[in-house]
């Protein structure tokens, strides 16, 4: 008996010593291990690199500054010194005015010229608002005004059948509508705008912007943060507005109500300062466009400038100077309407110069402009 309990107490000893060295074994050395099916199943939750990612990867310097600009050019047809220029600096854009437009079918013609300029196809843009806004005058959908629109469902309408129009001729940009809030008469805007209450105007401008998504053209918003009644036109001089940092939620409206309520693939910034919220001009404000448009109102589209040669932004040092300011402040694209080349080669040079040097980091403003290029089949992918 003595010895029956003997071995039960040494097999005891032996399972308290034993179980304790398994329990650590198996913590140490037998962990769960992710099993092959884990590692197909992980496998296929990897996103594929999307598309303008892949491109932007095997663009050169040179491409990628291109894609920041949208130049005007001269006369109705492409010409070759025009092309050259176009080709040898990759840009990105055109943007057309009356002086560019004679006839639908050389309209056309002119943009399919265009359109060879670049592998990455072109955003080919127009002011076309209506009114006394409008570079094409063919029909009264063309030209309707905007202070001649009555109701948001006509404001849609007006806009999904301009798009129509637009996308026909191979134009994929068009520069409206205007939702700054003017009401006096003397205003240089006064007939560019929607007529109405505040909220009417962001109802009309939402409306608006959903005709022209809906006939696949991109709408831009202008011009951001606004003009106020008194303002004068930015083309001849800079706009002063000496709203307090305080009235600047109630000023913006109706831009802040549209940009709420719907997706906007484009804002046009105004060249308007205000003194009391920055010492700069909102073109060039990092406080108005990276820290008060993207930031706080959380807009992800595209910022493009309004025309860099107007002479609102005079005094704000060179040309090129200004021209990076305006990129590092957080516009995407910079428009140039002149057709001088010597003034798109002094700015294209500058830029890519800044880059080269690593001085500025544009990849992601590229990104966004190959992904709305990509949104709205301007460049098509396989899939």
């Amino acid at each position: 008996m003595k010895r029956i309990l003997l071995i039960g107490v040494i097999l005891i000893s032996l399972l308290a010593l034993t179980i304790p060295s398994y329990i650590y074994l198996k913590k140490t050395f037998l962990k769960p291990s992710i099993t092959s099916q884990n590692n197909t199943s992980e496998h296929r939750d990897i996103e594929p690199t999307p598309p303008e990612e892949i491109i932007l990867n095997n663009m050169t310097n040179e491409e990628k500054v291109g894609q920041l600009f949208m130049f005007g050019i001269n006369g109705t047809t492409l010409t070759e010194e025009t092309k050259l220029f176009l080709t040898e600096h990759n840009i990105g854009g055109v943007i057309l005015y009356a002086k560019n437009v004679s006839t639908e079918s050389q309209v056309f013609t002119l943009i399919q010229q265009l359109q060879t300029t670049n592998p990455i196809p072109l955003f080919i843009s127009i002011d076309q608002e209506g009114g006394i806004v409008a570079r094409l005058k063919w029909n009264d959908t063309l030209t309707i005004a905007q202070e001649d629109i009555k109701t948001p469902q006509q404001a849609y309408t007006v806009a999904k059948d301009r798009g129509e129009i637009l996308k026909e001729l191979g134009i994929n940009m068009n520069l409206a509508p205007v939702v700054e809030y003017i009401t006096d008469k003397n205003s240089f805007l006064y007939n560019r705008v929607f007529r109405g209450s505040k909220d009417d105007v962001a109802q009309k401008g939402i409306s608006s912007i959903q005709g022209y998504q809906d006939s696949g053209i991109i709408a831009v918003l202008k011009h951001y943060p606004g003009h106020a009644n008194l303002s004068p036109d930015s083309h001849y001089s800079l706009p002063v507005v000496n709203i307090t940092a305080k009235q600047w939620d109630e000023y913006i409206q109706p831009f802040s109500r549209i940009l709420k309520r719907t997706n906007v693939d484009g804002i046009m910034v105004g060249h308007i300062m205000y003194p009391n919220i920055d010492t700069h001009p909102a073109t060039l404000s990092k406080e108005i466009i990276s820290n008060r448009l993207t930031t706080d109102l959380q807009y992800e589209g595209l910022v493009i400038s309004d025309d860099m040669g107007m002479d609102a932004l005079d005094n704000q040092g060179t040309i090129a100077e200004v021209a990076k300011q305006a990129i590092e402040a957080g516009n995407d694209i910079l428009i140039y309407t002149t057709a001088d080349t010597s003034i798109q080669q002094q700015v294209y040079d500058y830029i890519l110069q800044e880059v080269s040097n690593g001085e500025m980091n544009i990849d992601e403003k590229v990104l966004k402009i190959l992904r709305e290029k990509i949104t709205y089949g301007i460049i098509t992918t396989s899939h």
